[in-house]
């Protein structure tokens, strides 16, 4: 993400002050002659454009804020620091962005008051939220937050917490089911019974982390089986105002709009961005690379899910991981095969969103890879939510634990990338994978950094992203109007949105033959493989072919349900796309070469050249020559 070099408008952040002594700062008071408290302690910084204050070191758990600010979607993340008073009697006032605070300034209700009014689906996936976040709080020693009441937030599908508070005595998983059966009566009539079973369990302590989540993954499955959700997704890609080539690609391929051209394995389930790097010769094919290896290598992963009894999400991730790994080795080889080095390495980034089926059944479940800048942001009809967390420097540095967030992102290379897809081994490759559950409608926006880059996401949020979840208007359409919006509003950059709309309840017939009349429809197949021509060989036997990781040549996979084995990435490893570049100019070299020869061979038949050969070589090569009959 490139630096904010640009004016932009932002609706207010509230802040949260840690440790104000509210009797001392009522509403309208200023904090340091900057902070506007709201009420309470919840302030606002009147002076957002400067930099907050920080003192010179952080304490402990300042530092454990930062080591957790990759959590961003469920926590705070700190602002700045405040020391008030005298030397004798210095309090501190710990400010934090990010916070479960409401458009209106208020706070949003805790995760008991919440669960009242949550449908099934929703009291499930706030389960689930709390329990992903015990053990990185826990290695923190924060654990202590989500078993208290009032940290615990609910900000629409998301938990969120409000502070953090430090493990002072040993905190144990068991009390959460402690906590949670309190509120037994309110759950859904058609989870009553597994949900009371499960928290008398897990009070018991028979749970740990992994299995709990997977308990109730499985409840979710079976009210999913009585709960319409459609998935439409479009998408669409521009090459800007100011750039002149397209170096991003997407899925669905733009080419192939239309939902009866796509792959039936593939459809309404999965939408990718990629973003080149690498200038004109090297950028956009790593994207398009990126693009058909990923949708080659989630066919059959999509399938082995449907069929394995023994789906499970922590193993999707590893395979969506592993995939991620295939697709960077076959760049890094063209990289090294070409010897590229440095910035002339290409590499692409990547966000992606796939809707497995585990055991064939319909789910609410998404996952989330991404790589790089390219971000994944969650639209609602209550907020926006970027789900996504660059990896770029100013991120890394504030995980770390070096550096507030608003500092690191000053720095000059605060915006450059720390990995993408091709540039290095897979050994050094950190692919992010998350996962959440939907539970209302909402719409999944995927994109490149042509339109995130200056908060553009946030300003357009009311104008341009509800309208695509709340009026029945073509995906198809409105990817192209946030396309439009993006050049007006940046334009530097190549843009590349994709929309993944998911609605609770039946398709809409109309919505589907707009899709398949209204878009043009593609004839020729042999168009589609253009853009990775040049770095594919022509038997699709030979080693130039793309690695597909699938039962049928894999030599440790014998049935279809089975996952990728660690043999069929070794594999895929050795199976690298060789550049056509690379015949190709060896073929001119000997041509020409051929040319010159034959070109000499041809003068020596001319008297006047004889001579004059014979009159320049050295005495002892005159031989070969003989004189002119």
């Amino acid at each position: 993400m490139e630096n904010q070099e640009q004016a932009s408008t932002v609706e207010q952040q509230y802040l949260w002050a840690v440790g104000l002594d509210t009797e001392a700062f009522p509403p309208e008071s200023l904090i340091g002659d900057r902070y506007r408290v709201i009420s309470s302690q919840i302030v606002v910084d009147t002076d957002a454009y400067t930099l907050p204050e920080l003192p010179l070191e952080f304490q402990t758990y300042v530092v454990s804020y930062l080591k957790l600010s990759r959590l961003s979607l469920h926590l705070p993340r700190p602002y700045g620091l405040l020391l008030l008073g005298e030397e004798l009697n210095i309090s501190e006032v710990f400010l934090l962005e990010n916070v479960p605070i409401d458009r209106q300034g208020q706070l949003c209700p805790t995760l008991a008051e919440a669960w009242a009014e949550a449908s099934a689906l929703r009291q499930i996936s706030l389960l689930c939220q709390v329990l992903n976040l015990w053990q990185p709080l826990a290695e923190q020693n924060m654990a202590r937050t989500l078993i208290e009441p009032k940290l615990v937030r609910v900000d629409g599908m998301w938990v969120r917490l409000l502070e953090l508070q430090a493990d002072v005595a040993a905190v144990q998983l068991s009390q959460l089911g402690d906590i949670w059966v309190q509120w037994l009566d309110l759950a859904k009539p058609e989870i009553a019974e597994p949900i009371a079973e499960f928290f008398y369990s897990l009070g018991r302590g028979e749970y740990d982390v992994n299995s709990a989540i997977a308990y109730l993954d499985r409840i979710a499955l079976k009210v999913m089986q009585d709960v319409p959700l459609t998935v439409r997704i479009a998408s669409a890609t521009d090459v800007g105002q100011q750039r002149d080539h397209n170096e991003d690609a997407c899925y669905p391929d733009v080419k192939r709009q239309k939902r009866s051209e796509q792959s039936e394995g593939l459809r309404d389930r999965l939408a990718i961005v990629c973003d080149g790097l690498g200038g004109h010769e090297g950028g956009e094919v790593a994207s398009s690379l990126a693009i058909k290896t990923l949708e080659q290598q989630l066919k059959t992963l999509l399938n082995q899910a449907e069929n394995d009894p023994d789906f499970s999400a922590q193993g999707f991730i590893a395979q969506l991981e592993m995939v991620a790994r295939v697709v960077n080795n076959q760049i890094v080889a063209i990289n090294d095969q070409q010897h590229r080095q440095a910035q002339q390495r290409m590499g692409t980034t990547l966000v992606m969103a796939v809707m497995p089926q585990p055991h064939g059944k319909p789910s609410n479940e998404v996952y989330v890879m991404h790589v790089g800048d390219s971000r994944l942001y969650c639209v609602s009809a209550s907020n926006l939510r970027q789900v996504t967390l660059d990896d770029d420097v100013a991120t890394r540095e504030t995980t770390l634990g070096y550096n507030f967030y608003a500092y690191s992102s000053q720095r000059i290379d605060g915006g450059a990338l720390i990995q993408a897809l091709g540039t290095r081994g897979s050994d050094m490759l950190v692919p992010r994978v998350q996962r959440f559950f939907i539970d209302e409608d909402c719409v999944l926006l995927l994109c490149s950094d042509g339109l995130s880059d200056f908060d553009r996401v946030e300003q357009i949020y009311d104008e341009y992203l509800l309208p695509v979840l709340k009026e029945n208007k073509p995906l198809d359409r409105s990817c192209k109007d946030l396309i439009d919006k993006a050049n007006e509003l940046n334009g530097h950059d190549n843009i590349t949105v994709a929309l993944m709309r998911c609605r609770f309840s039946p398709p809409d017939p109309n919505e589907d033959r707009e899709n398949e009349s209204d878009l043009p429809t593609v004839v020729d197949s042999l168009e589609d493989e253009a853009d990775t021509e040049d770095i594919q060989s022509e038997d699709e036997d030979s080693a130039g072919a793309l690695a597909t990781i699938s039962p049928s040549n894999s030599e440790t996979s014998e049935e279809p349900g089975t996952y990728i084995s660690d043999s069929d990435i070794d594999s895929a490893k050795t199976q690298l796309a060789v550049p056509k570049q690379t015949n190709k100019a060896f073929i001119i070299i000997l041509v020409l070469v051929a040319l010159i020869l034959g070109s000499g061979l041809a003068a020596m038949q001319f008297p006047q050249v004889k001579d004059w050969v014979r009159q320049n070589l050295p005495t002892s090569l005159k031989k070969f020559v003989p004189p002119n009959s």
